[in-house]
């Protein structure tokens, strides 16, 4: 029996002294903490985010950081224990556990962390992804010499997202002489046997690839194209005419358009017919002469446009299914029959020239599109255009000397020599 009093004795004094530790811990002996939390006792005054403010990318991140004030002047890292929202989650979301954003759109949030029924909050300002690389496609192609080849840039942005920004992009070529290439579309054309290094730059960024480009063979000759009566006309338009008043046009050569605006100047010797059999022969012939250019075989046939300024050509039949373009200076060599057919436009730049050398005769160049046709002024044009049922625009001040502008639809003439 004493025994057993002397083991409840024991248990109570041992409650005794632990319920003292306590008090004694609460009172103020552990500075102030509580001693299972470790986190002060003390009331919380305020919360502050850091940093108050920042700027990311779309696509890149912040990690913020809440840090709680308290009534004893101390502060303490309570990121973990606040709860984290976004005011613009189209523009940034974060983590409501972590405290980490992200960047979504353009634009500015403002993030903000509570804690102990406080809260604080710290600005987010987003920019639109930015380009971190590009990649020109095709990688290390090959092309025919009187062909071109598409480049595309692509650019991958701060947001891990791919897209095309060619139209952001100017083009370059290492070595023009061997391909040139539109600055601003990316299109590049073959003009003689030889290895390139095409670039594209967007800002800051840029990125290479190859490109080689092969020469064409002899290509089949082809008869000069008969014109018949339609050779007799340096200017020639079904449906009507419109020329200057008061310019400087010549055209040595007949003229013919049931409709004129003005009266275009000629030589003398020529006739200006506005109506009769003459004309109505002539237009005829001008449909067969097209009939008979299109029946040919094509020595070269490519399914794109191109632009033949910086080339040196044959003679051959050439057909693109794209527009054909002259920018700079086109050189057509030899003796022999040259035939440019395009199921798109024919269009030359400003001061663009195509010469002829070696033999090669303006009578012997025949140009035929299927949609208009547009001269840039002060060039030098060689060749006759025949144009079945598309206009032919003739820019100020370019000459067709050895050549003749013939549409069964309309013509536009502006201070232009011609000469058939």
């Amino acid at each position: 029996m004493h025994a057993l009093k002397r083991y409840f004795r024991i248990i109570f004094c041992s409650l005794g002294f632990l319920s003292i530790a306590l008090v004694s811990g609460c009172g103020g002996g552990g500075q102030g903490r509580d001693p299972i939390l470790g986190l002060p006792a003390a009331d919380v005054i305020s919360v502050a985010v850091t940093p108050a403010s920042a700027l990311i990318d779309v696509g890149a991140t912040q990690q913020y950081l809440a840090i709680a004030t308290y009534t004893d002047g101390s502060s303490r890292d309570v990121s973990a224990g606040a709860v984290w929202t976004s005011a613009t989650p189209a523009v940034a979301t974060v983590n409501a556990a972590t405290g980490l954003a992200a960047g979504v759109n353009a634009g500015t949030s403002v993030i903000a962390a509570a804690f102990s029924g406080k809260s604080g909050s710290a600005t987010l300002t987003v920019n639109a992804a930015t380009l971190q690389s590009i990649v020109v496609l095709p990688a290390n192609t090959s092309i025919a010499a009187a062909t071109s080849q598409q480049f595309v840039a692509m650019g991958t942005f701060s947001d891990n997202t791919t897209r095309d920004i060619s139209a952001l992009a100017t083009f370059t070529s290492s070595t023009p002489a061997v391909a040139s290439i539109n600055a601003r579309t990316g299109q590049a054309s073959g003009l003689a046997a030889g290895t390139t290094t095409i670039t594209a730059t967007s800002g800051l960024q840029s990125a290479s690839t190859g490109l080689t480009v092969t020469a064409i063979g002899p290509l089949p000759p082809s008869a000069p194209l008969n014109l018949r009566t339609a050779a007799n006309f340096g200017v020639l338009a079904g449906t009507a005419l419109t020329s200057n008043s008061g310019g400087t046009t010549l055209i040595t050569g007949d003229v013919g358009s049931p409709s004129q605006t003005t009266d275009p100047a000629q030589a003398a010797g020529f006739t200006n017919y506005k109506s009769g059999a003459i004309l109505d022969n002539a237009l005829a012939d001008l449909q067969s002469a097209i009939s008979d250019a299109n029946g040919r075989a094509c020595g070269v046939n490519f399914a794109g446009g191109i632009d033949l300024g910086g080339a040196t050509l044959a003679p051959g039949v050439y057909c693109y299914a794209g527009a054909i373009s002259v920018t700079g200076t086109l050189t057509l060599s030899g003796p022999g029959v040259y035939i440019f057919r395009t199921a798109s436009t024919l269009n030359t730049t400003a001061n663009a020239i195509v010469q002829l050398q070696d033999g090669a005769t303006a009578d012997n160049v025949m140009w035929l599109p299927v949609g208009p046709t547009t001269l840039g002024a002060n060039g030098v044009f060689k060749g006759s255009i025949l144009g079945q049922a598309a206009a032919i625009t003739v820019g100020d001040n370019t000459t067709l000397l050895n050549g003749r502008v013939l549409s069964g639809a309309a013509v536009t003439l502006r201070n232009n020599q011609i000469a058939k």
